[in-house]
């Protein structure tokens, strides 16, 4: 299998690495495109022969693949890698049902998305979707030799109109247990930072999957402390409530969990131990080939030609 896999030259997350762990199982070139061949698809896509590929993926910024969707539209064997679908059904959101018409606009190209929910909802749409969760550099994470002097600990952002339940909840928490909300630079001192963290608060409410911060914070070393996403979410991903993370619904919840490990030490080491061993299996990149192998391998459904005039229009 040979796969053309197109990201952004900006591009935050590892992709080079799982690029790598995914050259085990194909060949695969990985083009980075900057802001300007994104801006103009149409030209960036001449100097490719798709007949070379069985696959040709694309991790591109939103708004210019959606602005461009005719281009896409022509692309054969498309498979679209996209870690922000779970926008598509926050409700009142600037990207509500936007993914949906995006996608049947390239007339229902395959699809690897971040959630499980996710998945079974665009597959129930009638999308040919597939789940493989967010994923970490195992090469910068790593529990680091350093103290952990912070007990209750977050780092991320909290500004985004995405993240208000976010920051609702860690706001509170800064207010009833002195929870430190850190700023860090990307890259080392991030990595740094996170290892000094002993429990890991991420409360992604709304979101419907879990952010790869959570798996960053397991694979630290830190206890993971995280809104439940849900059973289908959980049991895709691994997590087990009390065993390689702690989970809760809802504030008392919350508070009667954190109660408890700061009564017991000892359960607070075993939970982080277990989760750190599960990070490094299921969420570290070059560890993840197998399964996006998996996920490509799969025989391509065939793409609609029908367009409506509702999505042609964009209504």
């Amino acid at each position: 299998m040979r796969v053309l896999w197109l990201i952004q030259s900006y591009e935050v997350h590892a992709f080079d690495l799982l690029a790598e762990a995914l050259r085990e199982h194909a060949e695969v070139e990985l083009v980075r495109l900057d802001a300007d061949e994104q801006d103009d698809l149409a030209a960036t896509l001449r100097r490719f022969d798709f007949a070379r590929y069985d696959r040709v993926m694309t991790t591109l910024r939103t708004k210019k693949e959606m602005r461009q969707w005719r281009v896409l539209r022509t692309v054969p064997n498309l498979v679209v890698f996209e870690y922000d679908a779970c926008q598509n059904y926050l409700a009142g959101g600037k990207y509500q049902g936007r993914f949906s018409r995006h996608y049947r606009r390239l007339g229902g190209p395959r699809l690897i998305v971040s959630g499980a929910e996710v998945a079974r909802r665009l597959a129930a749409e009638g999308f040919d979707a597939h789940f493989l969760p967010k994923g970490y550099d195992s090469r910068s994470i790593y529990p680091r030799d350093v103290e952990r002097d912070i007990f209750l600990g977050f780092i991320g952002r909290l500004d985004a109109r995405v993240y208000q339940g976010r920051k609702a909840f860690i706001e509170r928490q800064v207010d009833a247990h002195g929870l430190q909300v850190l700023r860090t630079a990307p890259g080392e001192d991030y990595a740094r930072s996170l290892s000094r963290i002993r429990i890991f608060v991420s409360a992604d409410i709304g979101l419907g999957e879990y952010m790869a911060k959570n798996f960053e914070a397991m694979a630290a070393g830190c206890l993971l402390m995280t809104y439940d996403q849900g059973e289908l979410e959980d049991r895709a991903t691994g997590l087990v409530d009390m065993h390689n993370v702690v989970l809760f619904r809802d504030e008392s919840e919350f508070e009667g969990k954190l109660a408890r490990l700061v009564a017991d030490p000892p359960l607070v080491e075993r939970i982080a131990a277990a989760g750190a061993a599960l990070a490094r299996e299921r969420f570290a990149y070059d560890r993840m080939g197998t399964r996006l192998a998996d996920c490509l391998r799969q025989p391509l459904l065939p793409r609609s030609t029908y367009l409506s005039w509702r999505d042609r229009l964009g209504f």
